[in-house]
């Protein structure tokens, strides 16, 4: 945005009407925020229920937030001050810092002034942060930089259990789980979540069917697992739905749960399928 950051003594400090006045929305990995100022104490108008939104953000990775100043951004130096000591108290310990955009539009009082100074307060907090004109190049921005990939979640050649048609099915499974957590919009996570439980479904019956044509004597014990398997990903999908997208939960899910299930159940299954086409 090519903000000059000007000299502390330049913040006014006469008395000026103020409104104290943020709100906070959460969609997906982004926090919202407007902040409407004049600002008498900023930190004072930060609402409580901040925390419970960090907390559960950061359950899902990296996670990002957007802050919208509306009418004014004028703050005096000691409420600046106080400020920057809570962002970093406030995330000192913490290990997924979010990605932060600050949006000032032109019209916005002493926006060109503040920016810069509002701007410091995250950079010293150590927190990846950036100023923007519009909201449109700040969703942009932090979309692109909270995009996420975990290793655990990735497809190994080594999963392959010997049935071509099987390791497919397995593949996709991991592709569509990776689609959740690469998500960044509340809409995009329930679709992918949606999609992966569809195609679970698809695959376990597939499954299903070839133990009844192959007449497989472990067909029970199998079946009832995928019971236990469909349960789990039905409460992880519903945790989605009601915007509580764990990241350990898809992990422990897919990287263990269902993993072990492969190397097991579903290697016995293909170990039984290949020697009867052979026989």
């Amino acid at each position: 945005m090519g903000f000059q950051k000007g000299p502390s003594d330049a913040i006014p400090t006469t008395p000026f009407k103020v409104h104290d006045q943020i709100e906070y929305r959460v969609q997906g990995r982004i926090l919202h925020a407007t902040a409407r100022g004049p600002f008498k104490d900023i930190v004072e108008a930060i609402p409580p229920t901040i925390t419970g939104f960090i907390q559960r953000l950061a359950q899902q990775g990296r996670w990002g937030q957007i802050v919208t100043f509306q009418q004014s951004a004028l703050i005096p130096p000691a409420a600046m001050q106080n400020f920057a000591v809570y962002l970093k108290s406030r995330y000192e310990n913490t290990k997924a810092k979010p990605v932060v955009a600050l949006v000032f539009e032109p019209d916005i009082e002493n926006g060109l002034l503040m920016a810069p100074e509002f701007l410091k307060c995250y950079l010293d907090a150590g927190i990846q942060s950036q100023v923007f004109e519009n909201y449109a190049s700040a969703l942009n921005w932090v979309e692109s930089e909270i995009s996420q990939f975990a290793t655990r979640l990735e497809w190994k050649d080594s999963y392959a259990i010997g049935d071509p048609a099987i390791d497919e099915q397995h593949r996709e499974l991991f592709k569509r789980a990776v689609y959740i957590l690469a998500a960044t919009s509340h809409e995009g996570q329930v679709i992918s979540a949606m999609r992966l439980f569809q195609y679970m479904r698809t695959h376990l019956s597939h499954e299903e069917e070839l133990m009844r044509r192959l007449r497989y004597p472990n067909i029970e014990t199998h079946t009832q697992e995928h019971h236990e398997l469909i349960a789990r990903l039905n409460t992880i999908s519903l945790k989605i739905a009601n915007e509580n997208l764990v990241m350990a939960d898809l992990e422990e899910f897919l990287g263990d749960r269902f993993l072990k299930h492969m190397e097991t159940a579903d290697t016995d299954l293909a170990r039984f399928a290949n020697a009867t086409r052979s026989s």
